[in-house]
């Protein structure tokens, strides 16, 4: 059980096993025993498309799932969720008789673009995929020339197109159609997800936070340094917290008009004891390193370009606190806080600059490695040897190298929060050395951002 994240197991937990329910215990109960011998190919059936739904549902970042798991995991969910979707539909169509022309030809219909949109998104938008094989990351990179991220992310939403064709696939089948209380709740939760989808569009734009480029500065190879200043009241009233990331969009440039998300490399939270934000304009700092047709553009951006931010996600500031008062309640108490252990890899640095200049002041120790393939692919190498030479809480490492356990071992304490960024083989690496020194996986966080 110490392998196990709690909060991330229960929610596949839930999405898998609770959220099927209702719709089999109506259909249970409602189906005709004359198509009995049809009952479990039928739940497959039911299963896959409540899957869908709430895969969709994910797909809108609900803001208390950022909360509860994390949204880049609660992304990673969706991904896989969809993909056992599918496999389920398949299974559904292979277990069931041949049936009615209008039947099947929604059904199958339905089931393809299913697939073909799987498999699209494996290649275009799952980086967890295209990062670990070496030929498909050249692929992308090749037919990004060509079919532009906003395309893709314009394909991806054929998946509703695929659900409306299987709402109509469930309407055809006359002794479905016949279980009332069955239809009912089907109908219910497709119009509910459908409706929460179209309300999170809206809303997402609505309340966008209007800014503008302050400036954008290569720091690294093929790394840009871009900060947003935010415009207005709703802007100097903005806050994120330690390794928050924000989703940004540049809607005056041509292939830049869909929401993208990165790491800020700052913070920016209420004066301690005042409920107020800090005085002066709020600029957000992100390094971004150039990996597809989007960020490729970010270094040619100019000074004044209008850009939209939907207000900040992330964990890992309350992952702390959660550390805290577990600590504090495990110590009867005491007001402990939590030693930082904060363990970061190549670019996916970034999340964790906020969090070491954030909590350096605290008092509690905090000890940063920072590893990279080679000394080149270091950011802000001079700034983080001058900050841990200024903090004596703090003690700073930077290494050419991959993260090994006579790296790491010696980072293990007890109580500490444990908070590693970076590709995900290097954080797979980490967690695993991590846990095989004693360290239970709730101790340990980290955002997959590759999903």
């Amino acid at each position: 059980m110490k392998r196990l994240n709690t909060t991330t197991t229960l929610a596949w937990a839930v999405v898998l096993f609770v959220v099927p329910l209702p719709m089999l215990a109506t259909l249970a109960y409602g189906l005709p025993s004359i198509y009995s011998g049809q009952l479990f190919g039928i739940e497959i059936g039911v299963i896959a498309y409540t899957w869908m739904l709430a895969a969709v549902y994910l797909a809108c970042r609900p803001r208390w799932m950022d909360r509860t798991v994390g949204l880049p995991h609660m992304y990673m969910i969706h991904g896989i969720l969809a993909i056992l979707a599918i496999a389920a539909a398949f299974v559904h169509q292979s277990l069931l008789p041949g049936a009615g022309a209008l039947i099947g030809l929604t059904g199958h219909m339905g089931l393809y673009l299913f697939m073909g949109v799987a498999v699209w998104s494996l290649v275009f938008l799952a980086g967890w995929l295209t990062s670990r094989v070496a030929w498909l990351a050249k692929l992308k990179r090749a037919l990004e020339r060509l079919f532009r991220h906003e395309m893709s992310v314009w394909l991806h939403r054929l998946n509703l197109v695929a659900i409306a064709l299987i709402v109509l696939h469930v309407h055809v089948i006359d002794y479905i159609a016949a279980i009332k209380p069955f239809i009912l709740l089907f109908d219910a939760l497709t119009i509910a997800v459908f409706a929460y989808y179209v309300w999170s569009m809206v809303s997402r734009r609505a309340y966008a936070l209007k800014g503008r480029v302050a400036s954008a500065r290569p720091i690294a190879d093929r790394v840009t340094e871009l900060a947003i200043t935010l415009d207005g009241d709703a802007g100097r009233r903005a806050t994120w917290r330690p390794g928050d990331f924000a989703f940004i969009a540049f809607p005056t440039v041509r292939g830049m008009h869909e929401y993208h998300p990165f790491s800020l490399t700052n913070a920016r939270t209420q004066a301690e004891g005042s409920g107020n934000p800090p005085s002066g304009p709020a600029t957000m700092m992100f390094a971004i390193r150039a990996d597809g047709d989007f960020t490729t553009k970010l270094a040619g951006l100019e000074s004044g370009v209008p850009a939209r931010v939907i207000p900040p996600y992330g964990r890992y500031a309350q992952f702390i606190e959660e550390r805290d008062r577990h600590d504090a309640k495990a110590a009867a108490g005491s007001g402990a806080k939590a030693p930082l252990v904060l363990i970061g890899g190549g670019i996916g640095i970034t999340p964790l600059l906020g969090v070491l200049t954030s909590y350096a002041g605290s008092g509690r120790p905090v000890d940063f490695l920072y590893t990279a393939r080679s000394e080149r692919d270091f950011i802000y190498r001079p700034e983080l040897e001058r900050f841990g030479a200024d903090h004596p809480n703090v003690r700073v490492r930077l290494m050419a190298q991959r993260p090994d356990d006579a790296a790491i071992a010696p980072m293990v304490r007890p109580g500490a929060a444990y908070l590693v960024a970076g590709p995900q083989a290097m954080m797979t690496a980490v967690r695993r050395i991590l846990m095989a020194h004693g360290v239970p996986a709730d101790a340990i966080y980290h955002e997959p951002f590759a999903m």
